[in-house]
């Protein structure tokens, strides 16, 4: 009988949370506030300071609930964004996912190092934690504001590219760290593997993902967004 009452409860409480969501991105549109603000009001309100309705006390669960929303974001975000629009500004966007996030790493890692006195390592993950920009964050403030397409455009690829050099900045500072003799020349190689398989992959799924939802003939409507998201949340797995 608990084991239901939770089961109720949690169905409950998602279905509440969706149509709260889906409201209160009307509401932004109409006040002109990002829906992204909103949002983190309704979490404060539902978690443990507020209402006490969610207690934020499963890292694991949040990061899988978080990496599956981020999935389903950025894939939304590709969807929206025309091919057309990203080539016209793919070299200043990676200029900023890659170099931009190496020179705020050191910028933070320069600060880190003379208010909290730490070591330069230290620092440097500071910075490549913070390094970069959030895609769900930029995709939620973008749209519905009238910002020109360009820098729109840059600003959406910019952020939605930005997350492979920070995890690699990240995971490179943490190893230099716990191991007494790191190889820096595997760190490079390592550098040039990921990025450039983490390319070549989602170009390929994204090419399959297309071609397949073009060509399938399903006999229900609503299993093309199941389709297409099955083949988001592929992609996301080979990448990783």
């Amino acid at each position: 009988m608990l084991e239901q009452i939770n089961v109720d409860y949690f169905i409950l409480l998602t279905a509440l949370l969706l149509i709260i969501g889906v409201l209160t991105t009307k509401f932004s549109t109409r006040l002109g506030v990002p829906a992204l603000v909103l949002f983190l009001l309704v979490g404060m309100i539902m978690g443990s300071d507020g209402l006490g309705l969610i207690h934020f006390n499963n890292p694991k669960l949040a990061q899988l609930i978080g990496i599956l929303a981020l999935v389903v974001i950025l894939f939304e975000g590709g969807l929206q964004t025309k091919w057309s629009s990203v080539r016209a500004v793919a070299t200043p966007s990676l200029s900023l996912a890659t170099l931009g996030v190496l020179l705020t790493t050191v910028v933070v890692a320069v600060a880190a190092k003379l208010i909290f006195d730490i070591s330069w390592l230290e620092g440097l993950l500071f910075g490549a934690i913070v390094g970069s920009t959030d895609a769900a964050a930029i995709f939620a403030v973008l749209k519905g504001q009238n910002i020109r397409d360009r820098l729109s455009s840059t600003l959406e690829a910019e952020s939605g590219t930005n997350d492979p050099m920070a995890v690699f900045l990240t995971l490179s500072l943490i190893e230099l760290m716990t191991i007494e003799s790191p190889f820096y020349y595997l760190l490079v190689g390592s550098f040039i593997w990921q990025m450039g398989m983490g390319l070549f992959l989602g170009f390929l799924f994204g090419r399959f993902a297309g071609y397949a939802i073009n060509k399938i003939n399903l006999d229900s409507s609503g299993l093309y967004p199941i389709f297409a998201l099955a083949f988001a949340l592929l992609t996301y797995i080979f990448q990783t």
